[in-house]
């Protein structure tokens, strides 16, 4: 019940913090950060946010789906993108280059 209601107030924050966001300059800070260092990366949100879905670069990694933070292998110099959802729609998203 704690959870639910925690995933609700997360949603209504993005939600709310989307509404205000949408006046403002594409540069806005993702929740997402995003570090890499020889050949691994990890993506995590703030304490208190539970990503609900994770995808890297575009496929949905459903072994991370509920935790808050997600990571792996990955070729120095390359580009990839990562994204997390959360009930209610609301969304955060950021890229790095491997390190």
């Amino acid at each position: 019940m704690a959870q639910r209601i925690r995933h609700a107030m997360i949603a209504a924050a993005l939600a709310v913090g989307g509404t205000l966001a949408a006046g403002q300059p594409a540069t806005a800070a993702s929740l997402v950060t995003c570090e890499s260092d020889s050949g691994y990366w990890d993506c995590y949100l703030p304490s208190g946010y539970y990503g609900q879905v994770w995808y890297y670069d575009g496929v949905h990694l459903a072994g991370a789906d509920g935790h808050s933070s997600v990571g792996g292998t990955c070729v120095p110099g390359s580009k990839h993108a990562v994204r997390v959802t959360f009930d209610g729609g609301g969304r955060s998203s950021t890229s790095f280059t491997c390190q």
